[in-house]
């Protein structure tokens, strides 16, 4: 007959399954009940109320089955039931008993039985209750025989048992297993598992190290607080811990994990009845917990998988429960953890019910660091920003399961720190206290003295831009899921930002009023999605009317400068979201933006455009681009878009780039806006009229970086326009058609300045202005004018290219008479520009538009008066193009100029450069067609004495117009100045005879012409006759040395004083450049000597020409 020791041992065993067939727990229940007569009455009556409840908890065995932790609680509960029943007994001599017959009931069960591992619990709490440390210690040694440490729930449960016995016998338990320690030889390990198994084949030592370490740790766990601290100390002092690293199989690692997850909850449970103290090494024990965590890839279990995110699991709770304790956790601790958990974020879904329990584990976890890290409000605001960002990248993955974890760690941790803003800080960072559940929900902490406005972290510590931008493509997300909590992320962080202190720049940029206001929106938005489906758009954009009324200017500030890695989202419709987010965000604060605001906006929408390849993606970033430049400072937009523009023109193919040059895209949206399109043509033309072409280096054939980047933003502004000739549609043609004159300007005048490049070698920035001319004539429908560009374009001489400008500004002029008055206006302003070749451009065309000027007189006066103010330009070009554009005065005008023109022309003569001289006598020659004797009396004898000075130029071209000037003069000479012209031709006779034998057939002809012209004026007998006769118009010598004598002859019967003056003009011809020259003057003067008859006027001209001939024969053999 057993005894009542014996039943009641035997009966609460077999309760260890509560849903077992029959209710077989519930019977057993009642058994005992009936059987309450066998034992101490108060036993009796104390089972009679607690039977009831333990009933109740299994009554429902499908209930029962939802819950995963059924089985745990209701150990548990019968643990408890035990322990107060030895309460109530309290007599030491039938706890014995009791003991005794527990001890007889490991031969009833295997040691794989779950009732066996009971049974250790139930015995351990037993000696808990004895003094008798013999008994004690025998009992142990009874329950480690019949353990197995190959079957983790027994182990586990001799591992809690020996955790109970040391609740009151720390130091016997401690002792036994510091001996088990000790023999870590093989001989005395193998002693050590025969001892647990009874077995002589040794166990596995990764199952030693698991009971070993799991005993350990209930140790610690149940041990009086009172006396933990130094025990703990010890343990983790000598190291012990770091043994057990080298377990291979995942339950046997789970163990290790467990035992280190134990002794932490001992110290936090010290901690929460005032025994405090920091666990040593904790540190290092979280790198044991991490290096357990990893996955050895020598394991090739089949369940190896599942095991190890089980065993992961176990090892997050670990890590929370140290995270949890003193001391402060370490900066680099905190950065190591992170690191080696972040990434179960991504794990796959499956096994569902496993991996969700990780990722809980591992929110838990971020919670916990949020709430042990930091000495005050700020240093808290840090932690959380740190953690945010570390989520960023599953926040924003690209899988679904990734974005819906990420939202929800946010959420979370987010959670924790409004309920620590909400309890206050500590001014020393306290912690708050943490339960065994690892971590409260942000409960009071430790108050402080100190004004809140210290303690709290201050509003500008959150980032709420950054993070807001974070977050708001996710309120646009596919999944429904991530919407909501992506909305209730931005509502809290706002809910947070409104009860923090703010600093004083800021402080009067929020209307309090209104923010509240549109807080309350997002949190009825909030309440509205969780309650029911509603229109997604309508939702997103009602919390973007929130935002944008929530966030302060620097805040929203950040927000847009943080905008490129939410327009470039990875789900789609996300991306297009947070794009049209940015484009309220605009539209409705973007007065708020400084110009540096802008600028770096327009970099971070640039970016996102550059990084996206889909076209509809990319469209609406340059619609934001858009909006940006239309609602803001256009020119900054502008600016910076030229200058990435010129860089990746400088430093990449953009031919080649992946989905198209976005920057060509850009330029194109402005062109085809309808407010930007002329605001941006502006702002092109604007930028070819101030860029320098070159700089004094490179104008001597030497390029520095500066003018490099120049070149850049001047390739990029020529691109720019391009991209808006083709590209801007009727939109930007009406913009080109309405700016007609200064696109044509703005090209004209950049056409001389590249040509001056081209001339050093540096063609591209000329073929570039080219191909957007040659744009700019499509564009317009001037064919006539593109036909002159691609036939005379590349030519670099600078006559072929002023000759270009000149045919250009004809061509324009025929096309569009109407705009010749505007485009003359820009570009006479022109003529005071820097560039010489620009002025030179501008010269050029405006001596060919004066032409077709008469219809405005008014504009040819301005003209009239901007070329004669630039006839002293320092670019000889200039001068002789002004000089050009006033000859070329309408006939119609001309006699109303005449006199500013005959003066210029004057001035021009006597230019120090030859080609300005030249010029200056080939216009004399075409103005003296139509001008009157009373514009040219008053200078005509200046300009008979400055064409003498040309006669003798070694310029072929010049000797002959000035002859031939000379003679249109004739036309004057019977005027006021008769008498001063006859005195001027008898001084240029002479010389006019020697050119009439001149190297140069067109010099000789001018001569001609010009003796004919003087002929009648000289009133020299029988000279008229002379002309007329053959040799006259003969080149042989023979003929002009006959025509010489005949005119000596004539000549010598004038007064001895002309034909003095004109021996001596003869004689001073024998030292001309030219030897013909020198000859012809040898045989005039022979004629002249040998005709003249008074011998003492001979005399000595005689001995002079004698001297000159003989030195002349001794050095040139021409002579």
């Amino acid at each position: 007959m057993p005894s009542p020791e014996d039943l009641f041992a035997r009966l609460l065993v077999l309760l260890h399954n509560p849903l077992a067939r029959g209710q077989l727990a519930t019977q057993i229940l009642t058994v005992l009940c009936y059987l309450g007569q066998l034992f101490p009455r108060n036993l009796s009556l104390f089972w009679e109320d607690e039977v009831p409840k333990m009933k109740a908890y299994i009554s429902d065995p499908e209930d029962l089955k939802q819950d995963s932790t059924y089985q745990e609680i209701w150990d548990n509960m019968i643990i408890n039931f035990l322990a107060e029943s030895l309460d109530v007994v309290n007599d030491n001599v039938w706890v014995i008993s009791l003991g005794d017959a527990f001890a007889r009931q490991y031969d009833l069960y295997a040691t794989s039985d779950g009732h066996s591992a009971l049974l250790h619990r139930c015995l351990g709490m037993l000696l808990q209750k004895v003094d008798d440390r013999i008994y004690v210690r025998e009992k142990i040694d009874l329950m480690c025989r019949h353990s197995s440490m190959s079957i983790p729930v027994n182990r586990l449960g001799l591992a809690q048992g020996i955790g109970l016995v040391a609740a009151s016998h720390l130091d016997t338990v401690l002792e036994k297993l510091k001996n088990i320690l000790e023999n870590a030889g093989q001989s005395a390990l193998q002693r050590f598992l025969s001892f647990f198994s009874f077995r002589e084949k040794v166990e596995d030592v990764d199952d030693t190290y698991a009971a070993l370490a799991l005993m350990y740790g209930y140790a610690a766990r149940y041990a009086p607080s009172t006396v933990i601290e130094a025990r703990i100390n010890a343990l983790v002092g000598t190291d012990m811990l770091g043994r057990f690293l080298h377990v291979q199989h995942p339950t046997a690692k789970q163990a290790v994990i467990t035992a280190i997850d134990l002794l932490g909850r001992a110290v936090i449970s010290a901690a929460e009845i005032g025994i405090s103290f920091p666990l040593q090494r904790r540190d290092q024990l979280l790198e044991y917990v991490l290096t357990l965590m990893g996955r050895d890839q020598s394991d090739d279990l089949v369940d190896f998988s599942i095991e190890l995110l089980q065993t992961q699991t176990v090892a997050l709770s670990a890590c929370t429960t140290l995270v949890s304790i003193e001391p402060r956790l370490p900066m680099e601790t905190r950065n190591r953890v992170m690191k080696a958990t972040l990434g179960f974020f991504a794990l796959p879904t499956e096994p569902s019910n496993i991996v969700e329990s990780l990722i809980t584990n591992l929110i838990i976890l971020l919670g916990a660091i949020l709430l042990t890290s930091g000495e005050d409000g700020r240093s808290r605001a840090e932690q959380l920003l740190h953690i945010l960002r570390q989520l960023d990248p599953y926040v924003s993955a690209s899988a679904e399961h990734q974005r819906r974890r990420g939202c929800v760690a946010v959420h979370e941790v987010l959670v924790k720190f409004r309920n620590l803003c909400s309890g206050g800080f500590g001014a020393s960072g306290s912690y708050p206290t943490l339960s065994l559940k690892h971590i409260d929900q942000g409960g009071p902490r430790g108050s402080s003295s100190l004004p809140s406005a210290f303690v709290l972290p201050n509003r500008d510590s959150l980032s709420l831009g950054e993070r807001i931008m974070a977050y708001l493509p996710r309120c646009a997300d596919t999944d429904d899921e991530v919407r909501k909590v992506a909305i209730q992320i931005i509502a809290l962080f706002f809910n947070i930002s409104l009860s923090l202190p703010k600093q004083k720049t800021s402080a009067n940029d929020i209307d309090l009023e209104s923010s509240y206001g549109a807080l309350s929106s997002l949190e009825d938005i909030v309440s509205i999605i969780r309650r029911a489906s509603v229109d997604q758009i309508e939702v997103f954009h009602r919390v973007v009317s929130s935002v944008c009324i929530l966030l302060s200017k620097d805040e929203l500030v950040v927000l847009l400068h943080s905008c490129t890695l939410a327009a470039c989202d990875k789900v789609k419709q996300s991306a297009d979201g947070s794009i049209q987010a940015i484009i309220v965000f605009i539209i409705r604060r973007g007065k708020d933006l400084r110009e540096a605001d802008v600028l770096r906006t327009t970099q971070s929408l640039l970016s996102s455009a550059i990084a996206l390849t889909d076209k509809h993606s990319r469209q609406e970033v340059l619609n934001a681009i858009s909006c940006l430049a239309e609602n803001t400072n256009h020119i900054v937009v502008f600016d910076e878009v030229l200058f990435v523009a010129g860089r990746d023109i400088c430093t990449k193919d953009i031919t080649r780039i992946r989905g198209g040059w976005a920057i060509q895209d850009v330029f194109y949206v402005f062109s085809q806006h309808k407010v930007l399109a002329t605001l941006f043509l502006e702002y092109i033309l604007s930028i070819l009229h101030k860029e320098p072409v070159a700089t004094n280096d490179s104008e001597k054939g030497e390029i520095n970086s500066e003018s490099s980047a120049d070149d850049c933003i001047l390739q990029a502004t020529m691109f720019a326009l391009n991209a808006f000739l083709r590209g801007g549609g009727k939109v930007g043609k009406q913009a080109v058609e309405q700016s007609y004159p200064s696109v044509l300007s703005a090209l004209i005048l950049k056409l001389g300045g590249l040509h001056g490049l081209a001339e050093l070698g540096r063609n591209e920035l000329l073929r570039s202005l080219l191909i957007a001319f040659q744009s700019f004539c499509d564009c317009v429908g001037d064919v006539e004018m593109g036909k002159i560009l691609a036939r005379d374009g590349e030519r670099t001489e600078k006559e072929k290219w002023i000759d270009l400008v000149q045919e250009v500004a004809c061509s324009s002029s025929v096309k569009r008479p109407n705009e010749v008055l505007p485009t003359c206006v820009i570009l006479s302003k022109s003529l005071d520009r820097n560039q010489r070749a620009e002025r030179e451009a501008a010269a050029a065309a405006l001596s060919e538009f004066i032409r077709h000027s008469e219809k405005e007189p008014a504009l040819l006066e301005q003209m009239v008066e901007e070329l004669c103010q630039h006839v002293t330009d320092d670019s000889p070009t200039v001068r002789s193009l002004c000089l050009r554009g006033l000859v070329q005065i309408p006939e119609s005008h001309i006699l109303n100029y005449i006199q500013q023109v005959l003066g210029v022309i004057l001035a021009l003569l006597e230019d120090a450069t030859e080609s300005v001289q030249l010029t200056a006598v080939q216009c004399l020659l075409t103005v003296l067609n139509v001008s009157e004797q009373d514009a040219v009396d008053p200078i005509l004898i200046s300009l008979l004495v400055r064409l003498r000075n040309l006669q003798i130029s070694m310029n072929t071209k010049m000797r002959s117009n000035a002859f031939a000037a000379y003679g249109a003069l004739s036309a004057y000479g019977a005027g006021s100045q008769h008498h001063a012209f006859l005195e001027q031709i008898h001084a240029t006779l002479p010389r006019l005879i020697l050119h009439l034998h001149d190297n140069d057939l067109s010099v000789r002809l001018a001569c001609r012409n010009t003796f004919q012209l003087l002929a009648p004026l000289m009133e020299v007998d029988g000279l008229s006759s002379l002309l007329n006769k053959q040799y006259f118009t003969s080149d042989r010598r023979s003929d002009y040395e006959d025509f010489i004598r005949d005119l000596t002859r004539q000549l010598c019967r004038l007064s001895p004083v002309r034909v003095d003056s004109y021996l001596e003009s003869a004689i001073q011809a024998f030292d001309a450049p030219w030897p013909v020259i020198q000859a012809n003057a040898v045989c005039l003067v022979s004629c002249m000597l040998s005709f003249l008859d008074d011998q003492r006027f001979l005399a000595p001209y005689f001995s002079q020409v004698f001297a000159m001939l003989v030195g002349r024969m001794s050095q040139s053999p021409e002579a």
